[in-house]
């Protein structure tokens, strides 16, 4: 029967997200009960040095859209260099309630939620096993109230996945309008809060193009993307909110790296090289405080920080100067790239899990923290897992190796839900890609998303292939065939 074509019916009984919303009635009413439980026990969530200035952001936020919508629109500086957009909706939780709890409530649901439906899509089969594993799982509980900006990316991040793949249902025009809405959102919170995450663009084309979709419906989901993304420029803009960008500290830190490997007689020919950025003697200063671990090292000092690399014109002053290095001494550059990339990849050491704190700078009790003994074993159960699971949490290398021994196996086997295998495969390297280009340090919660991502899909294929497995031998014993 054709579909009805009026917008209203988008939000009748019959309008495919309404029905969609009804079937799925179980994962929200999960989601809900995980997240406010999560809440409770970690209040106000789990922090470190990043959130505690994306809270303090919000304030300005919050401040900036009362003015705008009174009328009185005036400039405001956030005077750090994060992402604004989390902190946007931490000020609407502060708007509403007076305190940011609303805000880790909402991120844990929303992460629980599409958790639970990315596994269905994955592993429809024995669906709630693996729900109720990854439920008791301290890698996803325990990062569902964590405020870092990598959770709320792989929320978005996720859901443009699963609205892709139901892209192709049959909808009437409003369900359309309303799909268009949904991808804007997700792709608004994707790049809002990780600029980084454009690197899964491409893999996104891709499964755009590969949908079963009319050219016309496969344009509107893209311009719905594009203008998620635009969005993430324009919010900040409509509230005049200025935050300022360090896009170029990772490629200053391996400049940096690279100065510093240099024999003396090179080196004093460089000491000056970064001074069109930061100012006479930035160059000296930043190389004295610089470290080949973590370009926090040196992007808080008052020499080559963010104040300056975030100024007008630094980061294309420093993409050219990195490019003139490269030109200039391509052995030094390449071995600098080269360590970046092996230590990113666990290769030569461990992922560093530091950033996972219980109580940064002894901050916490501010916010009415919950510095009880079930927080503390929250905590410690995320700790004791990542570095129980070493190997596979803090060596991304070998995570990979073993998701594309696992994909492959599914592929040649033939499975049904190879294409949808490689999509979340090809979504955790692309997004990974962006770190081993260009990153600001070696910790684990940058890998984090790409974790999730291939660690959801292992689990998929280890159950579904352990299913399979048993059913041959019950079928075996039975004397009967066993079911494809």
């Amino acid at each position: 029967m054709k579909a009805k074509r009026g917008i209203g019916t988008a939000f009748s009984r019959e309008g495919y997200y309404v029905r969609c919303a009804a079937r799925n009635l179980p994962v929200w009413c999960g989601s809900g009960v995980l997240a406010l439980l999560c809440t409770l026990i970690s209040y106000p969530g789990i922090w470190y040095s990043d959130s505690y200035v994306r809270v303090a952001t919000s304030g300005a936020v919050l401040h900036a859209m009362v003015n705008t919508l009174k009328g009185m629109r005036m400039p405001v500086d956030t005077n750090n260099a994060f992402t604004i957009i989390p902190s946007f909706f931490m000020a609407m939780s502060r708007g509403l309630t007076g305190h940011v709890a609303l805000y880790t409530f909402g991120q844990a649901f929303a992460f629980f939620a599409v958790t639970f439906l990315l596994i269905r899509e994955l592993n429809p089969k024995h669906r709630k096993l693996q729900a109720f594993l990854f439920a008791c799982c301290p890698l996803i509980y325990g990062m569902s109230v964590y405020y870092e900006a990598g959770i709320g990316c792989l929320t978005g991040m996720t859901a443009l996945m699963l609205l892709y793949w139901h892209a192709g249902e049959e909808k009437c025009r409003g369900d359309r309008i309303l799909e268009g809405l949904l991808v804007a959102f997700s792709s608004f919170v994707c790049f809002g809060y990780r600029t980084n995450a454009l690197t899964i663009l491409p893999v996104l084309g891709f499964a755009l193009l590969r949908c079963n979709l009319q050219k016309a419906r496969k344009g509107f989901l893209a311009l719905a993307l594009i203008i998620g993304l635009l969005m993430t420029k324009a919010v900040p803009w409509i509230f005049d909110l200025h935050s300022q960008t360090t896009a170029s500290v990772g490629i200053v830190w391996e400049m940096l790296t690279a100065i510093q490997r240099m024999p003396e007689e090179e080196r004093a020919e460089y000491r000056d090289y970064l001074d069109e950025i930061g100012g006479e003697g930035a160059t000296r200063a930043a190389l004295e405080e610089s470290n080949e671990y973590t370009a926090g090292s040196f992007m808080w000092g008052d020499h080559l920080g963010t104040g300056q690399l975030s100024a007008p014109g630094a980061t294309m002053t420093a993409v050219r100067k990195y490019l003139q290095l490269m030109m200039e001494k391509p052995g030094i550059w390449w071995g600098v790239k080269w360590d970046v990339m092996m230590r990113s990849l666990g290769i030569q050491g461990l992922l560093d899990d530091s950033e996972y704190s219980y109580d940064r700078w002894d901050q916490m009790a501010e916010f009415g923290m919950n510095d009880s003994s079930q927080r503390k074993a929250f905590f410690d159960s995320v700790i004791a897992t990542i570095r129980g699971l070493g190997p596979y949490t803090q060596h991304p290398w070998l995570t990979f190796l073993i998701t594309v021994l696992l994909a492959a196996a599914e592929h040649f086997r033939k499975g049904a839900l190879r294409r949808k295998n490689a999509l979340v495969l090809g979504m955790a390297a692309f997004y990974y890609l962006a770190y081993l280009l260009d990153t600001p340090a070696y910790d684990f919660r940058y890998f984090y998303p790409s974790l999730y991502l291939l660690m959801t899909l292992d689990a998929a294929i280890l159950l579904n292939g352990a299913g399979a497995l048993i059913r041959r031998i019950r079928a075996g014993r039975g004397g009967k065939k066993a079911p494809a």
